[in-house]
């Protein structure tokens, strides 16, 4: 055998081996696999991508347009020119959601990679496609489910305000139980509020969040919220302290949604209740600082407790919560979602000398509007 034969065999066979690593890779993986030559004809499609689009064989060789929904053709041949003009990649390497259409004519939803290279034969493309049906369903559940719960909250809590407000108005309470009873009402009408406006928060995570702003008094929020967490923090041995250092005709106040304010600094103080030790003050502060060079108010809630060093890296995520067993970990999350929807930043100082500062950024007004 000469040498020139023994490289040519070397060669098929190494091509063999590497075709059978590739057709191992696809037929096994659970998500479509599919490539396509520029001008659109299916090269290949992997067993699950047959499985999901219902086809057999016969799809190799066909137009890839026979797995896009005729609503979106046009928006593809003008994607595929648009790279072939200028290689200039839009949604190549990105994962996107799109519509896909099966065999039986049913349009589904689904997660697309899409990645392109040349050949001898010129520029081809590839995808890997995830059926998102499940997923789809799940989160439409779960608003279905958030809404059931919005309305069966919504009629006790009615009830409660209801009463309370009939109970203020009689003549044979102490003044200590009038106060009390002002407070189960406020408490009641703002639960209300947050039920009303709960989808605000799936917006916010979302980003698409419209902030409506009016004049919020941030100092007297915070007074409300101590009223309202005092028989907590007694039970828990801690005092809550509100250090005025400010002129007192300057004002803590910026333009901002009150409702979602109220919501943050009440996850703040009330975690910082929670996480201080017996016989130690938390203490909420304000003063003026430069946010982005404009005029802005910080918030701080210092507390004497340390934030565990295991969650520090993700204290802003998400369901992170370190020594509250029946915590949610929405708390601060959520703190930081209504901080970043008013223009604002939020951060921490923890360390064992000088327990936890909870650091609130908000800029008097929202960006975009007139200064």
């Amino acid at each position: 055998m000469t040498k020139e034969k023994e490289l040519k065999r070397k060669l098929l066979k190494q091509l063999r081996e590497r075709e059978e690593r590739y057709r191992s890779v696809t037929e096994t993986s659970p998500d479509a696999i599919i490539t396509a030559a520029s001008g659109g004809r299916i090269l290949t499609m992997n067993h699950a991508g047959r499985k999901m689009f219902g086809y057999g064989p016969e799809i190799i060789g066909q137009t890839v347009e026979k797995l896009i929904p005729p609503h979106l053709r046009e928006a593809h041949r003008e994607g595929v020119q648009r790279y072939l003009t200028t290689m200039v990649p839009h949604i190549i390497g990105q994962v996107v959601e799109l519509s896909a259409l099966r065999a039986d004519g049913t349009v589904f939803p689904i997660e697309l990679t899409l990645s392109a290279w040349e050949d001898i034969e010129g520029v081809a493309f590839g995808s890997i496609i995830r059926d998102i049906s499940g997923r789809k369903r799940m989160e439409s559940l779960k608003e279905d489910v958030a809404h059931m719960i919005r309305h069966d909250l919504r009629s006790p809590l009615v009830g409660i305000v209801g009463l309370a407000n009939r109970l203020a108005v009689s003549d044979n309470l102490a003044s200590k139980q009038v106060k009390a009873v002002f407070t189960i009402s406020e408490l009641g009408q703002r639960m209300l509020n947050m039920l009303d406006r709960s989808r605000d928060f799936f917006q916010l995570e979302e980003g698409t969040y419209q902030l409506r702003p009016e004049p919020v008094d941030l100092l007297l929020i915070t007074q409300n919220i101590a009223d309202q967490l005092k028989e907590m923090a007694l039970a828990r041995q801690v005092r809550v302290r509100i250090i005025r250092m400010l002129d007192k005709k300057d004002k803590p106040q910026i333009n901002g949604d009150r409702l979602l304010l109220e919501n943050l600094l009440t996850n703040l103080v009330k975690n910082a209740i929670e996480a201080s030790p017996a016989n130690s003050p938390v203490e909420i502060s304000f003063a003026r600082v430069a946010l982005k060079q404009a005029s802005a108010w910080r918030v701080d809630v210092h507390n004497q407790g340390v934030i565990p060093l295991e969650v520090r890296s993700r204290f802003f995520d998400a369901y992170v919560t370190a020594g509250k067993p029946h915590g949610s970990g929405l708390g601060t999350h959520n703190a930081m979602m209504v901080a970043k929807a008013h223009g604002g930043e939020i951060s921490f100082i923890s360390d064992d000398e000088q327990g936890t500062h909870l650091l609130v950024d908000l800029p008097e007004k929202p960006y975009g509007q007139n200064r």
